[in-house]
């Protein structure tokens, strides 16, 4: 009997070390998963003198949504004295229940680096170099993730907005005279910078209606969720993605997008609302015209950053501003340098030497015509037997420096319904 009972024990006490273990193991992989894996937090606080202008005079005339949205002009105290706006334009969209004063960090750091600069250096005026004009947008605070119908009519908003902002710069710019020995063109275009949502709005303006070509060249999406929707709990929402995407893939094969520039920034692990895989924009635009970047990746930043910090870390803003600074000038219509040197600035101010050498081979490999052969699908479906195959890849083998690869591509957007079967 005391056998048995000491048996029973034994085995009690047996599993109740089993689970102990087992629980304090669970434990310390929850807490490495989410604490041990994160980045520090170790952003540093930003500060600004912000003020609102409301641009009252954007009402219906210009759009239909101006009882819902509003358009306001950024003025950073101490530095910018004038309501007025005569520099270059830029256009800030908030995201998924944003505020339009989410634009402060910024636009006073970047307020600040120009003064700074032309301080040190006033010649940099008559390079164009003229500073920056931040307008931004209430947008009511809607929950953009959530409804693919709001996505839209914030896009319709984001068009009306800059239509009505290039259509104040050949007024503003005549009684604010910025340089006398150099004339500079009248704004001709927007760099837009879009938070979360507010970046997929801002590719969803460029595929509407009103949208005007060339009116926005430059677009800078920070912890924004292009790939696909953070959640689908409405169909409408995957349904916007799906066209938008799909239009900007386009985009860029038949010219409709060649002089745009699209940046995605994500914050990296701290940020546990949008997973980082999803702002990688390599799929939608070219290595020409696209760059992805980690925080924690950016030269003179090395931080994670989480949603909200993305756009208030002082180290993000310098570094943003910084990269702004370089970029502008005024002297040309798009009020930016051209494409391949804005891409190389901004390649050399966010990537470090290592990733800028690897980016800048990918991008300058040369792609001969002669190693494609393009196949269009005339047919609603199509067969190809494996005796076609062995013919194509004997014909790849007799010329064993070009590419052994066949590409078959639709004949265009609505070839979604074609059908390729390989027997």
């Amino acid at each position: 009997m005391r056998a048995a009972v000491l048996r029973f024990v034994s085995a009690h006490i047996s599993l109740l070390c089993l689970l102990l273990v087992t629980a304090a193991v669970g434990l310390l992989t929850t807490h490495s998963y989410f604490n041990g894996q994160a980045d520090v937090a170790n952003c540093a606080m930003s500060y600004s003198r912000p003020r609102y202008i409301e641009q009252t005079e954007f009402g219906r005339s210009w759009t239909r949504y101006s009882a819902k949205y509003k358009l306001y002009l950024y003025r950073e105290g101490g530095f910018d004295v004038h309501n007025q706006a005569f520099r270059i334009p830029v256009l800030f969209v908030p995201g998924n229940a944003g505020s339009h004063k989410q634009v402060r960090s910024i636009a006073s750091a970047t307020a600040s680096a120009f003064v700074e600069l032309v301080g040190k250096r006033p010649e940099l005026v008559d390079q164009g170099m003229v500073g920056y004009d931040f307008f931004t947008l209430g947008l009511n605070e809607e929950l953009t993730a959530l409804h693919g119908y709001s996505i839209l009519e914030q896009a319709d908003f984001v068009n009306d907005a800059i239509r009505y902002i290039l259509a104040q710069y050949p007024r503003t710019r005549a009684r604010h005279r910025l340089s006398k020995d150099t004339e500079f063109a009248s704004p001709a275009s927007v760099v837009v910078v879009g938070h979360s949502m507010g970046g997929v709005v801002a590719r969803t303006a460029f595929t509407l209606g009103n949208h005007m070509p060339g009116s926005a060249q430059a677009l800078f999406t920070l912890s924004t969720p292009h790939s696909s929707p953070t959640a689908s709990l409405e169909w409408h929402v995957e349904q916007v993605y799906t066209r938008v995407n799909q239009f900007w893939r386009h985009g860029f094969r038949n010219g409709t997008l060649d002089d745009v520039s699209l940046v995605s920034i994500a914050g990296g692990n701290l940020d546990s609302m949008i997973n980082s895989d999803y702002t990688y924009v390599g799929s939608l635009a070219p290595a020409r015209n696209a760059l992805s970047v980690l925080s924690s990746g950016i030269n003179d930043v090395w931080l994670g950053q989480d949603h909200q910090s993305v756009l208030w870390c002082g180290q993000m803003a310098r570094k943003f501003a910084a990269m702004m600074i370089e970029i502008m000038d005024a002297r040309s219509p798009s009020q930016l340098v051209p494409l391949d040197q804005r891409m190389a600035i901004m390649r050399r101010q966010l990537l470090p030497s290592i990733d800028r050498s690897v980016e800048t081979q990918t991008h300058d490999r040369p792609m001969r015509a002669d190693n494609y052969r393009y196949v269009q699908l005339a047919e609603d479906s199509v067969k190809l037997h494996p005796l076609d195959l062995r013919k194509l890849a004997e014909r790849s083998q007799a010329r064993p420096r070009k590419a052994r690869a066949l590409h078959l591509l639709p004949s265009g957007i609505a070839a979604k319904d074609k059908v390729l079967q390989i027997l």
